[in-house]
């Protein structure tokens, strides 16, 4: 397996502080531990408490059966459900992704949001991050990338129709298509969105290109509450 430590491009990282008081938020919950282990178990029968973004019996992560760009023993790469253009998004840029080229890892065991990890499923955060850094150089892994984005973007176009937007993510498209041999798996960054910040309850790494220029047409407006994954990772074994 890789050396995720040896990561140097982490635009997200120095945010420790926030990482614990998160941490620490989560498993203040009575029920945190039952939640979790339920989850864990794909148990239909545990009764959850109902709190906003809290823990719950499935998520549209869990037992993923949409398209998977790579795989490994406990993870697999999706793509991330958006377009990556802020422009087909008129009012809400914030919906589109984080970059031109934003990829997701996701556990195939049921892992809730990383304020949930341990000692004994930390391990995850490195084989999502060497699952990916393996598959990036492959021809072939780039070009499913793209018609990833390219779907997203028709997606978009058909759920909300608007040709200009939709001609100018197209084009953006090209302008990737161009480019993207220059991009290299050490331009990428990994990051996490923590209870109560995420979307989607399911571990999930955001995986991004982080080059000005993949970053022009998609949102920031989540940088701010994007942790390192790194740094999450070592909060987590630092506690054991």
């Amino acid at each position: 397996m890789g050396n995720s430590s040896q990561l140097e491009n982490r635009p997200f990282a120095g945010k420790v502080d926030q990482i614990r008081e998160q941490y620490t938020n989560f498993w203040s919950f009575e029920t945190a531990a039952a939640d979790v282990k339920a989850y864990q178990d794909k148990s239909r029968t545990h009764v959850y408490p109902g709190h906003p973004k809290w823990v719950k019996t499935a998520t549209p992560f869990t037992a993923w059966k949409g398209n998977v760009l790579a795989e490994s023993e406990n993870a697999l790469l999706v793509g991330n459900h958006a377009s990556f253009d802020a422009g087909q998004y008129p009012g809400a840029p914030q919906k589109a992704g984080m970059s031109m080229v934003h990829i997701l890892g996701i556990p195939k065991a049921g892992i809730y949001n990383g304020v949930s990890l341990d000692g004994s499923n930390v391990s995850i955060i490195d084989e999502m991050i060497d699952l990916f850094t393996r598959n990036w150089p492959k021809p072939e892994f780039q070009e499913a990338v793209l018609q990833h984005q390219e779907a997203r973007i028709e997606a978009q176009n058909e759920a909300e129709p608007n040709p200009e937007a939709y001609q100018d993510a197209m084009n953006h498209q090209l302008e990737l298509e161009f480019a993207i041999d220059d991009l290299g798996a050490d331009d990428f960054t990994f990051g996490f969105h923590l209870y109560p910040d995420h979307s989607v309850g399911h571990l999930h790494l955001h995986i991004i290109a982080t080059p000005a220029e993949y970053r022009n047409y998609s949102t920031d407006a989540h940088d701010a509450k994007t942790k390192d994954a790194i740094e999450v990772r070592d909060f987590i074994k630092n506690l054991s």
